[in-house]
């Protein structure tokens, strides 16, 4: 089955995008975002609760390759800094944070060969993160994040993730997430 079709549209935070912008953004339309099958507390976590009426919902899929995972998400109006339709440096902490960590959940849960569920047997929180923004971030376009693990050390992950506003990097940053054992 090929990985995209003209005729589907995703809907990412309530907004259309085309199948030439899916397309750029390398996601296999056949997947379900990670966070969608979570339900109970996990689901209503600010950045990515797919359950938080009030928060930013972002989805996180594996990419084309298997190797990064990838976000599409679309700004609204009432997420600018001090300047109008630009993103807040705050939002942007936010989606890279809850991103990464995602994205640390996603290679445990394949690498221990275990499927997504609701109740996820893998959790991981943030250690730390860090931010380096290179340019402003349009919130009248889509914003793109791809994340990648660099490096495994125990119950650590070091996850780097990168923040495109119209093909163009403008911010990174690097998490680290530790797994978290309830």
């Amino acid at each position: 089955m090929p990985a995209y079709q003209a005729d589907i549209f995703l809907s990412i935070n309530s907004k259309e995008l085309s199948h030439a912008q899916l397309k750029r953004s390398s996601i296999a339309l056949a997947q379900n975002a990670y966070q969608d099958v979570f339900k109970g507390s996990i689901s209503h976590c600010w950045g990515c609760g797919c359950n938080n009426p009030h928060g930013l919902q972002i989805k996180s899929y594996w990419a084309d390759s298997g190797e990064e995972t990838i976000c599409v998400w679309q700004p609204e109006e009432y997420h600018t800094a001090a300047w109008p339709n630009i993103l807040s440096g705050g939002i942007i902490a936010s989606i890279i944070d809850c991103h990464s960590v995602c994205t640390a959940m996603m290679f445990a849960h394949r690498a221990e060969g275990l499927e997504w569920s609701d109740d996820p047997s893998i959790i991981y929180i943030t250690g730390s993160l860090q931010v380096t923004y290179l340019k402003p971030v349009s919130t009248e376009q889509p914003v793109t994040l791809r994340a990648h693990v660099q490096e495994t050390k125990g119950k650590k992950m070091i996850v780097h993730c990168v923040v495109f506003s119209q093909d163009v990097e403008c911010a990174r940053g690097e998490v680290t997430a530790i797994r978290y054992t309830p």
